[in-house]
């Protein structure tokens, strides 16, 4: 019998295999239990996000865009300023930021209206990189203005261009009839909407450098001092950006990446009369409850093989990160589905899998939460 010495191993490691097909990771529902908890995991599989008061509100894990947790995700609400990450990353993809910008918009006039500016001079010439920072930094409507001409010629055309950028990143909530964000009829989006679009925009230095500024002085043939309306930019060393809005119907919004370790945790509240405390609330107990962890095989000599001279591990073959409750990752475990009916390999054992030949079923909280390929390294 071809391979036996290496049978009587493999039938200890195939103990509970599963015969599922492949497909993407998909991530346990926080209710999912083992059969037989310990009070510990009990307690933290009951923990929930804290009640806040915005109206709608998501959480998305930055490096997959896995909602991760939502209050009315989905909901179409006036995203006020948050617009602005729409309208930067529209005058990204067609701009070039050292172009030159002649404006005509009056920022001291909109100012005077209650507008937020950076506080435009008509005449004024500025860089399309100065103008972002006027965009984003202080929430200026008058820098918006002036992208808008500067990109597409007037503002309907760059609000075209929005819509047509919305629908290519697959937006489904989100309509915008202006560049700035103030109120007006049809102009909506919703927390989750929010968070694709920046971290679409974050993917541009320059944006990720912008949001991350508090404090800027531009210079052209006025000075301008602009300052960050993102409270929590310097008083959470992890939070990196992005952007915050406020008008009359919209309340006070806020979307935040915040950096954990090698990771971003996306955030967004919508229509809150304070979005410090909810914003506060929801980013220490995700912090305090959720971890990153790598779904990989532990190095192990029941998964080693010796071919001749070589020794190879059986390894996942592309392993997977995701974003899960603590107590689940505690609970990790996993179980192998190595094709007994495969061609011969190297070693004549047609138990052992070949590239992409078997598979790992990981679970956490004793529910299925991803399957991956393996391969023989």
């Amino acid at each position: 019998m071809k391979g036996k010495a290496c049978v009587v191993i493999w039938p200890l490691i195939l103990a509970g295999l599963c015969l599922v097909g492949f497909g993407p990771p998909a991530l346990a529902g926080a209710d999912d239990l083992p059969a037989t908890v310990d009070a510990h995991t009990l307690a933290a599989a009951r923990q929930q996000p804290p009640p806040i008061q915005a109206s709608a509100a998501a959480v998305v894990d930055g490096d997959t865009g896995e909602l991760v947790w939502g209050k009315n995700p989905h909901q179409p609400l006036p995203p006020a300023s948050m617009t602005k990450m729409l309208t930067a990353l529209v005058a990204l993809e067609r701009g070039n930021p050292d172009e030159p910008v002649i404006s005509s918009v009056d920022g001291q006039a909109m100012a005077l209206a209650g507008d937020s500016v950076m506080g435009l001079h008509p005449g004024e010439r500025l860089s399309l990189r100065d103008l972002l920072f006027g965009l984003l930094v202080p929430s200026g409507d008058d820098a918006a203005l002036a992208i808008a001409t500067a990109i597409a010629g007037s503002e309907p055309a760059f609000v075209t261009l929005m819509n047509q950028t919305a629908a290519r990143l697959g937006l489904t909530d989100s309509h915008f009839v202006n560049p700035h964000g103030l109120d007006a009829a049809g102009h909506v989006s919703s927390p989750y909407d929010m968070i694709v679009i920046a971290r679409a925009a974050m993917r541009y230095p320059l944006f990720r450098q912008i949001v991350a500024t508090r404090h800027v002085t531009i210079r052209g043939r006025w000075t301008y001092d602009l300052t960050n309306t993102n409270y929590f930019l310097g008083r959470r060393p992890d939070v990196i950006g992005v952007k915050t809005g406020t008008t009359e119907q919209a309340l006070h919004a806020i979307t935040i990446a915040d950096r954990q370790g090698d990771h971003v945790l996306y955030l967004t509240v919508m229509h809150t009369p304070d979005y410090v405390p909810d914003a506060s609330a929801l980013l220490d107990y995700f912090l305090a409850h959720y971890t990153w962890i790598e779904l990989t095989l532990p190095d192990s000599p029941l998964l080693t093989i010796r071919d001749g001279p070589t020794t190879r591990r059986l390894q996942v073959d592309r392993p997977a990160v995701v974003y899960l409750p603590t107590w689940q990752a505690e609970t990790l475990s996993w179980t192998l589905d190595l094709t007994p009916d495969a061609p011969l390999r190297a070693t004549d054992n047609p138990d052992l899998p070949d590239l992409n030949d078997g598979a790992v079923t990981f679970y956490a909280g004793g529910a299925p939460l991803a399957r991956l390929p393996l391969v023989l390294r």
